[in-house]
C-alpha cells in the first residue's frame, strides 16, 4: 500500500491532473476569500444600521427644534423665495397633486419616513386616503403614530423596519414616496426594484432627494465658491445656533461623514441612474442646493424675512447659484421627481 506521501507522489505524475488540482485550490480561495469579504460586508452593514437607527432616534427626541430644522429646506422664505418658484409657485404638495394625483389615490408607501410630516401632508392634501410608513428608527415612528393620533388621522400606519431589506408585496401600492431618505441606502437599486414591483401599473414614485457627490466629497470648485460666499456675509448671518460664528467653510472629510451618520449620502450618485434605469420618468424638477444647502447649514435661523438687509443677502445667495447653474459650472445637488415603473 502507498503512504499518503507516495499516492500524491503518484498523482503528481498524471498527466494534466496537477494543473487541475492547481486551478481547483485557487478556485476554492477565491471562493473563500469572497465569502469571507461578504461576511464582512455584512457585519458592517449591521454596525452601520445600528447607527444610523440611534442617530435618527436623538434627531426624533430632539423634536422641532433639533437639527432638521436647521437647514436651508425647513427656511420657508428659502422655500417661497428660490425653491418653490421653479415648481411654477406651488408647494411639493400642490405639484404632485396637480401633476399625477388629481384624484385621491388609495394606499400609499413612505419609504424611510423619519417623523411623518409628508404622509401627514398627503392625507390633509388628499393625495392618498390611506398611507404606511417605514423607519429604522423606533423614536421616529414613535413620533409618527403619536402625530398621526393628535391629528385623528386613522388611515397612517407606521412600523419600525430596514428599508434596504424590507419585502414588499407585489402590486400593492398606488405611491411609494422617498422624501430626503434615499440618499442613506447604501444599495439604492435594491430598493428601487422591490418598489418597481410594489406598485400597481398605474403607481407613481415620488422621489424628493439629494443626488450629489457621495459622503459630500464635493468639487474642489463648490467648496471654494461656499467658501468665498460664507466669508462675505455679516457676523449676524453667520451665527450657528450654538452661537459660533462661522469664519469660512471647508468641506468635510469622508470620516467626519460617518462619524456623524454613517449612512449619509453613502451611495447619493447612484440614485438618478437607478431610477434612470428602473423607471420612467414623467417629471423632473432639479432645484440646486449646491451653495445654499452649506451656506445656511446651521444658520438659516439667522434670515429675518422681515429684514430688508438680510433679505437682500439671500438674493445675491440665489442669485450666485442660479448663475452658477446656468453657465453649467456645477450641476443641481437636489431633484424631485415623480416616475413610473417601466425604464429600460
Amino acid at each position: 500500500m502507498k503512504t499518503g506521501s507516495g499516492l500524491r507522489n503518484a498523482l503528481k505524475r498524471v498527466p494534466g491532473l496537477a494543473p487541475a488540482y492547481r486551478g481547483l485550490r485557487a478556485g476554492w480561495q477565491g471562493l473563500r476569500a469572497r465569502a469571507n469579504a461578504f461576511a464582512e460586508e455584512r457585519r458592517a452593514a449591521v454596525v452601520r444600521k445600528r447607527h444610523a437607527a440611534a442617530v435618527w432616534d436623538q434627531i426624533a427626541a430632539a423634536g422641532a427644534g433639533g437639527e432638521r430644522a436647521r437647514g436651508w429646506l425647513t427656511c420657508s422664505q428659502v422655500l417661497l423665495d428660490y425653491v418653490f418658484p421653479k415648481f411654477g409657485g406651488r408647494d411639493w404638495y400642490d405639484y404632485v397633486r396637480e401633476t399625477c394625483c388629481p384624484h385621491p389615490r388609495d394606499l400609499g408607501l413612505s419609504l424611510c419616513c423619519g417623523e411623518g410630516a409628508v404622509e401627514r401632508h398627503m392625507i390633509k392634501r388628499q393625495i392618498v386616503r390611506a398611507c404606511e410608513g417605514v423607519d429604522i428608527s423606533p423614536q421616529s415612528v414613535a413620533v409618527c403614530r403619536a402625530a398621526a393620533e393628535a391629528e385623528g388621522m386613522s388611515t397612517l400606519t407606521y412600523r419600525v423596519g430596514d428599508v434596504e431589506n424590507l419585502p414588499l408585496p407585489r402590486d400593492t401600492y398606488d405611491l411609494v414616496v422617498g422624501w430626503m431618505a434615499l440618499h442613506h441606502l447604501a444599495d439604492p437599486g435594491r430598493v428601487f426594484a422591490r418598489v418597481s414591483r410594489a406598485l400597481r401599473p398605474d403607481g407613481v414614485f415620488i422621489v424628493n432627494e439629494y443626488i450629489g457627490p457621495p459622503r459630500f466629497q464635493m468639487p474642489s470648485l463648490q467648496a471654494e465658491l461656499i467658501d468665498e460666499w460664507v466669508r462675505k456675509l455679516p457676523e449676524e448671518l453667520r451665527r450657528t445656533a450654538t452661537g459660533i460664528i462661522r469664519q469660512g467653510f471647508t468641506p468635510p472629510t469622508v470620516a467626519q461623514v460617518i462619524a456623524r451618520d454613517s449612512s449619509e449620502a453613502i451611495a447619493s450618485d447612484r440614485i438618478l441612474p437607478e431610477l434612470e434605469q428602473q423607471f420612467v420618468i414623467t417629471e423632473r424638477v432639479d432645484y440646486g442646493g449646491v451653495l445654499l444647502q452649506w451656506l445656511l447649514e446651521d444658520t438659516a435661523h439667522n434670515f429675518d424675512r422681515h429684514n430688508p438687509e438680510h433679505q437682500a443677502w439671500l438674493d445675491r445667495l440665489y442669485e450666485a447659484e442660479r448663475d452658477i447653474l446656468r453657465r453649467g459650472l456645477l450641476k443641481s445637488d437636489f431633484t424631485f421627481i415623480i416616475a413610473r415603473p417601466g425604464g429600460n
